[in-house]
């Protein structure tokens, strides 16, 4: 019929249909249509509100008035300081294949986190790094996308209201983990549990998540613009970073991975996303965990696996092989998956799924909700976990993002003050080399020089043997040898060796617990009572303790044993005045009751920082008859296995920590047993005090006969000189009598 003519010229390829959609299907996330939509839209005009203290502008906020959804709403911002490391490393494939690293320009200081005046709960997460304000705003469980709108002279934006669609016949609840929620599990949770989300968290230190991001080919694919995946890892960080900061989790990019010219591991044979995100794991491990440390990574795809748009090893966060995700941005909206990531780095971090007894505020659904969508708030049953994590000392998330060094390749050259194979000495600059008296811009050394630097150097020659400073009781000295201009390792007395009634040396110190509680509050100070010490360090809390024994996921401090009670926390007595101990620290003072009350004073470091832990009772100081403290253990002498003691040497010595005696002044090692000039193997040739005394008394010698003979000569000079004087008056006495004779003779009579 002719009517029907056009209809089956536009089904004439219909047979190929099928086959068209099964190869386009892989390609995206979501079949046909895709699980978000914009249901509003409206132009504002966003005004800047001045933030002024006195004249000056206060740096790092914003506001701006903003009105859409029929309201007029104030938006506060606050820049974000830690969210890229300061080289962002982007690591891409080049045209041979081979991984190449870069360190494009991202503009670092325009991320801001924000919230709405007067509306409780809200939450911004914004940037201004294009001109104009661009992000997520949500309000209850409603989503706003503001950006500018382009080619517009007036400042205008487009804020659109953003909600997500089900697919028919598509299953949304999450299947990591595959736990169902225990009822009674889940109220004798509840019971312990807080009321509040985060006001009820005392200040804690913060705690980062350094994340490896990997894009793969299929996403990358989509849009195939590196700058625009870069913007797009950006932002979805920035979006994780305003969730989880409530929390005092920092969430940072560590490194960006970027498969554009080809998958970096085979992804198309895994079905589904558990097996993929184990694989995955292997693979970041093995290829960077070593080279870029980093505590989880995500992986970004452009296509499903199985049915899984995304997946995590719950409790993986730290693990080199299981701490690894993967979301399928595909289609989605850049938004979408940042939440999707959000709640898969919630179940790597410990997360379960949130029951009917949890909630967060002004949402009807948070973070970790089975059925998954464009959710911004952690709940209460999260924050009991992210609790834990955030307030117990891990060597992982304690470490903040320290920059990225990839080790460069730097030539070898004259002028670097680096002493290379084929210099003799390097002065650096020829300003630097004019001052130098030892080393030519040439870096070869002067003339009559044998060195330009090092603590056996002297006067640009080698220093002579001779003795280095001893440090303490239980150093030994170091003499240079002559032959080079550096002096020879440390060494000092062997570990256990005796060193005051109280304390053995170790490590080359000796100190008891009256010495170390006068050097924290004042010389009168001295140790507390041992009640103090049964008593508090038994209990294994902040107060008491034997340190903090470190296990995988965190730390927290151990009950001491009682026979290591001596050698837990340090409490001191009679103390008069509180010194200042700097940031992270705390003095404690607890009136334990015995007999009679005894006061207990002590010194504590928080756990997560880097200040050293002066609270505990150093090594070395005794603990019993024959025992003294290593490691927080009462340790006895026979226990260090000695083979070297003062018989080896003869009793002229003492051994040093390599297990060689150091022989006394006039006898010579390795035994003591010869003489000779003291010292060890490793100390270097001590200085020959006979010949110095030799010298020292030839000189004395040669001094004193010289002042001999000066004073005999000055005594022969005076003698002459006053002969001289005598016979002058003489000659001058028998001139005037002849010449008064003649007077006379002449005179008339």
């Amino acid at each position: 019929m002719p009517g029907l003519q056009p209809l089956s010229a536009q089904l004439r390829g219909d047979p190929c249909l099928p086959l068209l959609w099964l190869f386009l299907g892989p390609i995206c996330c979501s079949y046909a249509p895709p699980g978000w939509r914009f249901t509003a839209s409206e132009i504002v005009i966003p005004r800047k509100v001045s933030h002024r203290v006195s004249t000056a502008e206060i740096q790092g906020q914003l506001s701006y008035k903003i009105r859409f959804g029929g309201q007029r709403h104030v938006v506060h911002m606050r820049v974000k300081k830690s969210l890229l490391p300061r080289h962002f490393p982007v690591i891409t494939d080049n045209d041979q294949g081979a991984m190449q690293e870069d360190y494009p320009f991202v503009p670092r200081d325009c991320y801001y986190y924000g919230y709405l005046e007067g509306v409780p709960g809200s939450m911004g997460t914004l940037d201004t790094c294009h001109g104009g304000l661009r992000g997520m705003l949500q309000v209850d469980d409603f989503t706003y996308e503001i950006k500018p709108l382009e080619a517009s002279s007036k400042f205008e934006h487009v804020i659109s209201l953003l909600v997500t669609q089900k697919t028919p016949g598509e299953d949304e609840k999450c299947k990591i983990g595959g736990e169902d929620t225990n009822q009674a599990d889940e109220e004798a949770l509840l019971a312990e549990m807080p009321r509040a989300g985060p006001v009820y968290m005392w200040w804690p230190h913060r705690k980062y998540i350094k994340l490896l991001y990997t894009v793969a080919h299929s996403y990358f694919l989509l849009n195939p613009n590196q700058t625009s995946v870069i913007e797009n890892v950006v932002i979805m960080n920035n979006i994780l970073h305003s969730i989880y900061f409530q929390a005092g989790l920092e969430v940072c990019i560590r490194v960006l991975c970027i498969w554009n010219a080809g998958d970096g591991m085979r992804l198309d044979i895994w079905r589904d996303g558990g097996s993929l995100v184990t694989r995955f794991g292997l693979w970041k491990m093995q290829r960077w965990q070593g080279m870029i440390p980093h505590d989880t990574a995500v992986l970004l795809t452009g296509r499903r696996f199985g049915n899984d748009r995304y997946y995590a090893h719950r409790g993986g966060i730290c693990n080199p092989n299981w701490g690894a995700s993967f979301v399928c941005v595909g289609n989605n909206h850049i938004f979408l998956a940042s939440t999707l990531a959000a709640h898969t780095l919630g179940h790597m971090i410990g997360c379960r799924h949130d029951g009917p007894g949890c909630r967060c505020f002004r949402r009807d659904k948070c973070v970790m909700a089975p059925e998954t969508g464009l959710l911004d708030m952690l709940s209460n049953c999260s924050y009991v976990t992210l609790h834990e994590v955030v307030h117990r000392w891990d060597p992982c998330l304690s470490t903040s993002n320290v920059p990225y060094n990839n080790f460069p390749y730097v030539a070898n050259r004259c002028g670097d003050k680096k002493l290379d194979a084929r210099e003799e000495c390097d002065c650096g600059t020829m300003k630097d080399c004019a001052e130098d008296p030892c080393c030519e811009n040439s870096c070869i050394l002067t003339l009559g020089s044998t060195c330009s630097e090092g603590s056996c150097c002297v006067g640009c020659n080698y220093a002579q043997p001779g003795r280095i400073d001893v440090l303490g009781i239980c150093d030994l000295p170091e003499y240079c040898t002559g032959l080079t201009h550096t002096c020879p390792d440390d060494s000092y007395i062997q570990d256990g060796t005796p060193c005051s009634p109280l304390a053995v040396c170790v490590k080359g110190n000796c100190s008891d617990r009256n010495m170390q509680c006068q050097a924290l509050f004042g010389f009168n100070v001295k140790e507390a009572a041992p009640i103090c010490y049964r008593t508090l360090n038994m209990r294994g809390d902040r107060f008491g303790n034997c340190g903090v024994r470190v296990v995988r996921g965190g730390g927290k401090p151990v009950k001491c044993e009682e026979d290591d009670i001596m050698c837990g926390m340090l409490h001191c007595a009679n103390v008069q005045k509180i010194p200042g101990g700097g940031e992270h620290t705390t003095f404690r003072h607890i009136v334990v009751h015995d007999v009679t009350p005894k006061t207990c004073f002590g010194f504590d470091a928080h756990f997560g920082t880097l200040t050293p832990q002066l609270g505990l009772v150093v090594d070395g100081a005794s603990c019993g008859p024959g025992q003294f403290c290593k490691d927080q253990n009462c340790t006895f002498y026979p226990d260090l296995n000695f083979s070297c003691d003062v018989s080896t040497c003869n009793f002229r010595g003492v051994c040093n920590n390599r297990r060689h005696c150091h022989c006394q002044q006039g006898w010579k090692p390795p035994n003591c047993d010869v003489e000779g000039g003291g010292g060890s193997v490793d100390s270097g040739p001590p200085p020959d005090k006979r010949k110095e005394t030799r010298a020292k008394i030839r000189m004395s010698v040669n001094i004193e006969v010289a002042l001999l003979l000066a004073r005999f000569a000055l005594l022969c000079v005076s003698g002459i000189i006053g002969s001289l004087f005598h016979l002058k008056e003489v000659v001058d006495q028998r001139y005037e009598e002849t010449a008064t004779k003649k007077k006379k003779c002449l005179e008339p009579q």
